[in-house]
């Protein structure tokens, strides 16, 4: 199919943030108690560059068109953010139904064009302290332990959220556990608000769903997120990402296809550079769950820090299912959290997973039962093996729930001989690269003391 036409992209700094303008409409990314008024003018300017760029770039692959104009300067990070949407473009392909190689050829083949090329480098140096860091706080299982390990390291972590418009009652129970967590620990959430991210709306923007525009998530969010940390003085950003989430697999094509590029440990790395080249030297990017895997996470969280897992919140609701309730409890999400906290040997009830999701109509749900409503991590083989595992341990605690009694008929010999393996792999602690060496140790010891009793 042949691509024709330009698109334009018009964007300006506002008081309390940025706005883009795309034919006709206006997406802004707006910042609470004057973070970006208070951020030095040298620093905003090459943050404006660069996030207007990350945050359109892809436009041109959801939107069909062989041109893309801004009337910005040419951005510092460019070429980080081309390696980023690339290396993300074979799972947008796979989750799509599409072909790689043509996302590819478009990508490659894009012209794109700014107002200048007079690149604005970064010179502010920003403060920072040891002892204090940011934490990107969504209440799902990897940020809640995030926040309680940094607490116990004494790094302080403030507490940030970026605004997802597309996630339609997400917001709304995230407001009620923000309240609620603000009493409990006097720690604020400070929301940025995010209406770009519309422009990942393949929906609203005329040409249906895709996955194309999340790739560069984690990377915008370290770049949104240094005003806050200025304002703080923190030293550290942090993310929630988890051992699987350098994890892969090939496509029909035989591209190799990361679920989550930006969240891999590699890349946050990348992330981390691009944190320090910001700021001379002031700020890290780094995750301190990064040895784990999903279970241990789950197991640590419930384990060692019950007065921050009762705020657990890994669903999307992205339906009406999810109106009232903070899980819509039909989603593989939903599925997925409710058997790891049964395996590990906790109630779902205690964070409002009230419905057994463990039954016949949740099926489709597992891909160890050949579901196919799953998220792309569950075709892996490591996500395959974790339900796997995750199901022996829930039958080892006397589940009886049917699909636990159809692993028990199908499956229960393939875990008993898989045993020392599986407890290795997903209750081990594993290498890790993003951490600073005194921060990594600290952080290790407290996972080989609070996995020494796992289930």
């Amino acid at each position: 199919m042949c691509i024709v036409s330009s698109l334009s992209i018009e964007a300006r700094q506002i008081e309390t943030g940025y706005e883009i303008n795309l034919r006709g409409s206006r997406y802004v990314v707006k910042y609470p108690n004057g973070f970006w008024k208070n951020y030095p003018q040298e620093a905003k300017d090459v943050l404006f560059d660069n996030l207007v760029y990350a945050e359109t770039v892809h436009l041109p692959l959801t939107l069909r068109k062989s041109e893309l104009r801004y009337n910005t300067s040419a951005p510092f990070f460019q070429t980080q953010f081309f390696q980023n949407l690339l290396m993300d473009l074979p799972s947008c392909a796979d989750v799509d139904g599409t072909r790689t190689s043509e996302l590819l050829k478009e990508f490659m083949n894009l012209k794109i064009k700014f107002s200048d090329y007079d690149v604005k480098f970064p010179t502010y140096k920003q403060p920072s302290r040891d002892d204090s860091s940011v934490v990107a706080l969504s209440f799902g299982k990897d940020s809640l332990l995030t926040w309680a390990v940094c607490r116990e390291l004494g790094l302080n972590p403030q507490a940030a959220y970026v605004v997802e418009p597309l996630l339609l009652y997400e917001e709304k129970h995230k407001d009620v556990l923000a309240k609620e967590f603000e009493n409990e620990f006097k720690v604020k959430l400070n929301k940025i608000i995010h209406t770009t991210g519309h422009l990942r709306d393949g929906i609203r923007l005329g040409v249906g769903k895709t996955e194309i525009g999340w790739g560069l998530q984690n990377t915008q969010y370290a770049m949104m997120l240094l005003p806050i940390a200025n304002t703080f003085q923190a030293k550290y950003i942090l993310f929630g990402n988890e051992q699987s989430c350098s994890e892969y697999y090939y496509d029909k094509e035989g591209f190799i296809c990361y679920p989550a590029f930006d969240q891999s440990h590699k890349w946050t790395v990348n992330i981390d550079v691009i944190t320090r080249l910001l700021t001379g030297g002031g700020v890290r990017t780094m995750s301190v769950i990064e040895p784990l895997n999903d279970i241990a996470v789950v197991y640590a969280l419930y384990k060692r820090y019950p007065e921050v897992a009762k705020y657990h919140m890994s669903c999307f609701v992205e339906t009406e299912a999810g109106r009232d309730t903070r899980w819509c409890m039909s989603c593989s999400v939903c599925s997925k959290m409710y058997l790891l906290i049964k395996a590990c040997g906790f109630d779902p009830k205690t964070v409002g997973l009230t419905k057994n999701m463990l039954t016949e109509d949740c099926k489709e749900y597992f891909s160890l039962f050949g579901g196919s409503d799953v998220n792309t991590y569950a075709l892996t083989g490591r996500g395959r093996d974790e339900q796997l595992f995750a199901f022996y341990l829930a039958w080892k605690n006397g589940d009886k729930s049917p699909l636990t009694l159809e692993f028990e008929q199908r499956f229960l010999d393939e875990a008993k001989g898989r045993e020392d393996e599986l407890y290795k792999l997903f209750f081990g602690v594993h290498e890790a690269i993003t951490m600073p060496e005194k921060i990594k140790n600290e952080t290790l010891s407290i996972y080989k003391e609070v996995l020494s009793d796992v289930p």
